[in-house]
């Protein structure tokens, strides 16, 4: 039988005023990850952030892709927004 094992990464610290992306492929593998800044995008919310990420991020070559967008004031009230990539 064979294992597949992942290593497992610090999570990225975005700090205040930030958003936290994770890009997955379709089977939930993590594909990227990065901060999003919400004063040098002009960003007001998180739904004004997703629009920002469905018109600049391309889905990879994977049938679908899944954006995971983290964004919160303090360190326990993190908000979590998740949507597909579609290729067009």
């Amino acid at each position: 039988m064979r294992l597949k094992t992942n290593i497992e990464q610090d999570p990225v610290n975005c700090g205040e005023g930030n958003y936290r992306v994770q890009v997955y492929s379709r089977r939930a593998s993590l594909i990227k990850e990065f901060c999003l800044d919400k004063q040098a995008n002009n960003i007001a919310d998180m739904e004004s952030a997703e629009e920002f990420l469905r018109q600049t991020l391309t889905p990879c070559d994977f049938a679908s892709t899944t954006v995971t967008l983290i964004g919160g004031e303090g360190t326990n009230d993190e908000t979590f927004l998740s949507f597909d990539l579609q290729q067009t």
